[in-house]
């Protein structure tokens, strides 16, 4: 009896720690979205499958690696420029939606390829230990006219945790931000995407937390809290977030809205994780004509 005891301790353990690789290599090296796999999935190839006239650009990362977009024109000659940050196991490509979105308030849109993602150099993800960095530098890399009335920051999902952190680090570079779907903790998004393949998040997200806490590199470790990073932004912050969002809870986001000095928090109804933007128009659109109207009466700095 004990034997078999002691074989079923085995291969459980075998099982969770190969859910810990499994999660941690995820995370890391997620399935790149790159232009056979956007169009294959039926999404844009480039800026004019979506209707919008763009330049492509190469932009250089933190660590000095490339990082492929375009620059795409929006049709507010005298507004903002908007640098797009997708989510996790998406890319540019993606974020073309976004540009598409944001086209009638900015003066252009910026959109690349996080590290480890579509077709960045970058040949792992950060999971926030550099992507903060890889946002000021892409903000660098722009021409000075093009961003002479200010920059706005617009992440989705993983994405929004990215520039809610890049912002707390420099709160007086950024005219606003928008977030859209975020997570407030290092595991919000992970466990609810386990659970929407019905997976224990137990012990394998916690065992997973602690080799983030002690292996350095494998991403940002666990202990922050993006609202704690939203009271830090000055500029004004829109969270969208819908009500049906399975994978990062509405509590999430409106804790980061209601933390930030100067925060919105749309709820956007039927709204989920992954259609959240185009599942009600007019109230996205709305939040948002909200957003660069505060945005265009606020002071910008820019350095």
């Amino acid at each position: 009896m004990l034997g078999f005891f002691l074989l079923f301790l085995y291969a459980y353990a075998l099982l969770v720690a190969g859910m810990v690789a499994a999660i941690l290599w995820g995370m890391n090296r997620p399935r790149r979205k790159t232009l056979g796999v956007s169009l294959g999935m039926g999404g844009p190839g480039d800026p004019s499958d979506l209707g919008l006239t763009g330049t492509g650009a190469t932009f250089n990362l933190s660590d000095g690696s490339a990082s492929p977009g375009w620059i795409i024109d929006g049709d507010a000659p005298d507004g903002p420029v908007a640098v797009v940050v997708h989510g996790h196991r998406d890319s540019r490509f993606g974020s073309l939606y976004r540009a598409e979105m944001l086209r009638p308030y900015v003066r252009a849109s910026v959109v690349f390829d996080l590290p480890g993602h579509g077709d960045a150099a970058a040949p792992r993800c950060g999971m926030g230990r550099r992507e903060a960095d890889d946002v000021h530098a892409v903000v660098d890399g722009l021409p000075a006219d093009l961003t002479a009335a200010g920059v706005v920051l617009m992440g989705y999902s993983m994405g929004g945790t990215f520039i809610l952190k890049a912002a707390a680090a420099r709160p007086e570079r950024f005219a606003g931000l928008i977030v859209a779907a975020p997570y407030r903790f290092w595991d919000g998004g992970l466990r609810g995407q386990m659970k929407r393949r019905r997976l224990p998040a137990f012990p394998a997200v916690p065992l997973a937390g602690l080799l983030l806490r002690w292996i350095p590199g494998l991403g940002e470790p666990p202990g922050f809290d993006r609202a704690a990073d939203a009271a830090k932004v000055t500029c004004p912050l829109l969270v969208l977030h819908g009500d049906a969002d399975d994978v990062c809870p509405l509590d999430a986001g409106r804790a980061i809205a209601e933390a930030a000095p100067r925060g919105e928090l749309a709820v956007i109804i039927g709204g989920t994780h992954n259609r959240l933007l185009g599942a009600d128009h007019d109230a996205v659109h709305g939040a948002l004509k909200r957003l660069f109207k505060d945005v265009a009466g606020s002071p910008r700095v820019f350095d």
